[in-house]
């Protein structure tokens, strides 16, 4: 019966996902709910509303399946300004540094979090083979390094730069940003007192000791 009754919530779950994704999908491509100019329209608040319960349906469990603290947070604030963003938002005003800060942000987030929650199912599947704790700031910081180099792809793509030689470095910047972040967040062993053998893991911000102590 307790087989059953998961089964009936994963079930229920999924088909909420995709009804809900598939209101999205409605609105935005079949009823062209961006044309709308009336901010209180009924069509809109509908959006509102689906652009703030798809995503939610879609990361709130899993993110705390994973074990990633703040995931879904994260997730539903990226992917509901994304899409209001890039559903309400004329593209030719975006012109400006400022304005495709507006653009690019939540796109990084929401990008940033699907990959998140992969790497996050991954890293918590070796860490249950090892026996271990999972990392969820390690997670994280693949997540949005991976994040950072799809938008960056995306963003060269929209500036027609999207070259070999260009992709090539976006690939080393995110190798690099990764490879300083490994260093920067490097766990270190903290010595505790010989006699007990106690000794603890801490995290340094930096060489200089103005980490947590």
């Amino acid at each position: 019966m307790r087989a059953l009754g998961k089964l009936g919530l994963i079930v229920s779950w999924l088909a909420a996902t995709v009804l809900a994704w598939g209101l999205v999908y409605s609105l935005v491509v079949r009823e062209n709910v961006g044309a709308v100019q009336d901010f209180w329209a009924l069509k809109r608040l509908l959006a509102y509303g689906a652009f703030l319960i798809a995503p939610a349906l879609t990361f709130a469990p899993l993110g705390r399946l994973v074990r990633v603290p703040f995931l879904e947070i994260e997730a539903v604030a990226g992917w509901s300004t994304s899409l209001f963003v890039w559903t309400f938002i004329d593209p030719d005003q975006v012109r400006g540094p400022l304005a495709m800060l507006v653009v690019l942000l939540p796109l990084l987030v929401s990008v940033s979090s699907v990959f998140t929650l992969l790497s996050a199912a991954v890293e918590l599947r070796l860490a249950t083979r090892r026996a271990i704790l999972p990392d969820p700031l390690r997670v994280r910081r693949r997540g949005y390094v991976l994040g950072l180099f799809s938008v960056g792809c995306l963003l060269l793509h929209s500036l027609e730069a999207l070259t070999a030689i260009n992709l090539g470095l976006l690939a080393l910047i995110a190798f690099l940003v990764e490879l300083l972040a490994m260093t920067w967040f490097a766990p270190v062993r903290e010595r505790g007192d010989e006699n007990g053998g106690s000794t603890g893991d801490r995290r340094r911000r930096n060489e200089y000791g103005r980490g947590a102590p």
